[in-house]
């Protein structure tokens, strides 16, 4: 498969120029876990940028060789508000990308899992100074957006000595409206109760599952399109947005049975599967 992907010039333009009323948000889709999420004050949010080929140009014999170019480039992203980053792997935590932001903007704020951001930091003399730990249930704001961690658990919940989630996924609120985005994990009677509790109107979920093979080959599993489905609808989320499907065909499943499932199982429940680059306007629901 090959995806069309748009004019760079193109996106970061639509980015810039999306004007929004109070009840909307807009989503953009990056591929892989990677989102910019706008809100009616034209904050902006970047989460999990992986904008380069960094994981192929390190290490030429993996086997996660991107499907489709960035759809921009990491100077695009410089007049974000904040980056949000759920966990240390490459695919969401880009080096590459973070530098290069920063060269363009100093004082950009990265939030990463606290766990890793002191080593993070103490480690590049670029990040010293733009970045900030995000730990579980500590809420935070960026312009208009109320944003809290909340643990995830890829492959199972890791936490440091004082109790920190080194795996996050991120709950952010504006205007009425709330977008849960689940960085990478599994579903646990943990996580179901708090997005019970918390009901995003929005949620963005890993499909891509796994399998013997892959965690043979070291690929940590995520939720499948099932257990994805079965969230959404148990929380009574009111959208569900897909993520990690797109970018390496060898860790995903394949995304029509997650389609078919929903039809089957969930009929009239509102979903889609974003292609790279595009472009969701979301309005809160009337209450």
């Amino acid at each position: 498969m090959s995806y069309k992907i748009r004019d760079r010039a193109i996106l970061r333009q639509e980015i810039e120029q999306t004007h929004l009323s109070r009840e909307m948000i807009a989503i953009w889709s990056l591929g892989q876990a990677g989102m910019v999420i706008k809100n009616h004050q034209d904050n902006i949010v970047v989460i999990d940028p992986y904008l380069s080929c960094a994981i192929e140009k390190n290490n030429p014999a993996t086997e996660f060789i991107r499907r489709f170019p960035p759809v921009l480039e990491p100077e695009d992203i410089q007049y974000a508000d904040a980056i949000l980053i759920t966990h240390f792997h490459d695919d969401h935590l880009d080096l590459n990308t973070l530098l290069r932001v920063t060269e363009k903007q100093p004082r950009l704020p990265i939030y990463l899992p606290s766990v890793d951001a002191c080593d993070i930091a103490s480690r590049y003399d670029l990040l010293q100074q733009n970045t900030f730990p995000a730990t579980t249930n500590e809420t935070f704001r960026v312009g208009d957006f109320t944003i809290t961690p909340i643990a995830s658990a890829h492959s199972g919940y890791e936490r440091n000595a004082q109790g920190h989630d080194r795996f996050l996924g991120y709950f952010i609120e504006t205007c009425g409206i709330s977008f849960y985005h689940s960085g990478d994990t599994l579903v646990t009677t943990e996580l179901e109760d708090e997005l019970i509790r918390r009901k995003p109107n929005v949620m963005a979920l890993p499909i891509n599952g796994g399998d013997y093979s892959r965690i043979k080959r070291g690929i940590i599993p995520n939720m499948s399109f099932r257990d994805a489905a079965d969230l959404y609808h148990s929380v009574k989320s009111d959208f569900l947005l897909p993520i990690h499907y797109d970018m390496f065909p060898n860790n995903t499943d394949n995304p029509t049975a997650f389609v078919d499932y929903m039809l089957h199982h969930y009929p009239g429940s509102k979903f889609h599967l974003t292609m790279p680059g595009e472009r969701i306007i979301y309005m809160r629901p009337e209450v």
